[in-house]
C-alpha cells in the first residue's frame, strides 16, 4: 500500500509513519514544519519521501497522491488561544488546507481518506481526559 501522511513530521504523524513502515507500506510525508519537527523523521530518512510544502497552497505536492491508496490527513494548527489570536492563519491552515487535500484526494481517486481532528473541537473541556462523547464547543 502507498500512503500519504500530511503532517507526518508532527508527534502523532511521525508515529503513524513508523507504524506504516513497520507494516511494509510505502510512505510519503507532506509537512511544512510549522509545528512538526523534521528531526522526528531522522530515523526513517531514505525510507520515506518527505515533501516540504504548505497544503494550504495548491502546488506540486499534489503529485504525491498519484497512485496512493490511502491519505492520512493530520496536518493542522491546534490550540484554542492562538486560533483566537490568529484566526486567518488557522483558517488558512485548517480549512483551506483540508479542502485542498480533499480536492487532490478526490481527483486522484484515493480509496481511503482518514482525517484526524484535535481535541480543540471540545473547546475548554469540562473533564480531563475528555471523552469523545463530550459536547462539541468550538
Amino acid at each position: 500500500m502507498k500512503a500519504v501522511v500530511t503532517g507526518g513530521s508532527g508527534f502523532i504523524g511521525s508515529h503513524l509513519v513508523d507504524l506504516l513502515l513497520a507494516d511494509g507500506h510505502s510512505v510519503t510525508v507532506i509537512d511544512n514544519h510549522s509545528t512538526g519537527r523534521p528531526e522526528n523523521l531522522d530515523h526513517v530518512k531514505g525510507q520515506v519521501e518527505i515533501i516540504e510544502a504548505d497544503i494550504a497552497v495548491p502546488g506540486p505536492w499534489a503529485k504525491a497522491f498519484q497512485n496512493a491508496d490511502r491519505v492520512f490527513h493530520l496536518a493542522a494548527l491546534a490550540d484554542i488561544v492562538p486560533s483566537i489570536q490568529n484566526p486567518e492563519g488557522y483558517f488558512k491552515a485548517n480549512v483551506d488546507g483540508a479542502f485542498n487535500v480533499l480536492q487532490v484526494a478526490r481527483a486522484a481517486e484515493i480509496k481511503r481518506f482518514v482525517y484526524a481532528a484535535s481535541s480543540s473541537c471540545y473547546g475548554i473541556p469540562d473533564f480531563y481526559p475528555t471523552p469523545e462523547t463530550a459536547a462539541i464547543k468550538p
